[in-house]
């Protein structure tokens, strides 16, 4: 018993262990990701390479393409090589017109972000815009150079793609009035062909709005 005795001192004497810090992670020093709108739709026309207007919203692009078919429409139907502009509406609405009809409608919603409602003030900047480049005698004679010209045509038998430009006319095509064979609609064009050169030609010729002779080759 003495020996328990004398051991238990030493027992209450024996110093606990340190307590178990648990490890602190670091604050991070980055900053909290900002979350930001996606880009609201938008979609732009172009008449020649040249911007003219964008407009803004879900259905933007479905516009801009109606805008774009209805001007190749015009361009292929107008009498003479020309296009006039003009803007017709109010505050509440407008339309931009060529050779009179219309291109694209225009609410308070397409000029909002260009910082105001007002629809004709904005209506009339784009119209200046599409003026200015429809006056401008190098593209206007681009958009009609082809205008009323089909890619293919059929004659013999055969098929003809339309080439990339006239050709230079150095006073050696001729005709006997032979036409191409009629395309869907009926229409038909009259044929023409180098004189210099014996029949039948891989490349044959038809005239557009501007008297060249575009050629359309054998495929």
């Amino acid at each position: 018993m003495l020996w328990l005795l004398l051991g238990l001192p030493l027992l209450a004497q024996t110093p606990a262990p340190p307590p178990v810090e648990t490890p602190v992670a670091p604050a991070s020093t980055e900053a909290a990701p900002v979350l930001t709108p996606p880009p609201a739709e938008a979609a732009t026309l172009k008449i020649a390479g040249y911007t003219i207007l964008t407009l803004r919203g879900p259905d933007s692009t479905a516009r801009v393409e109606q805008a774009t078919q209805r001007f190749a429409n015009i361009v292929r139907e107008a009498p003479q090589p020309q296009l006039s502009v003009a803007v017709r509406g109010n505050d509440g609405g407008a339309i931009i017109l060529v050779n009179d009809r219309g291109l694209i409608e225009l609410t308070p919603r397409d000029t909002a972000p260009n910082g105001t409602t007002r629809v004709l003030p904005i209506a009339r900047v784009w119209a200046g815009r599409l003026k200015s480049v429809l006056t401008n005698p190098t593209v206007l004679k681009s958009l009609f150079v082809f205008s009323g010209l089909p890619e293919r045509i059929t004659y013999d038998n055969a098929e003809y793609a339309r080439g990339q430009a006239p050709a230079r006319d150095v006073g050696r095509f001729t005709t006997d009035g032979s036409r191409t064979t009629p395309d869907p609609e009926g229409k038909s064009w009259v044929l023409y062909w180098d004189s210099q050169l014996p029949l039948p030609q891989p490349t044959l010729y038809v005239l557009n709005r501007y008297r060249e002779f575009v050629p359309y080759t054998r495929q």
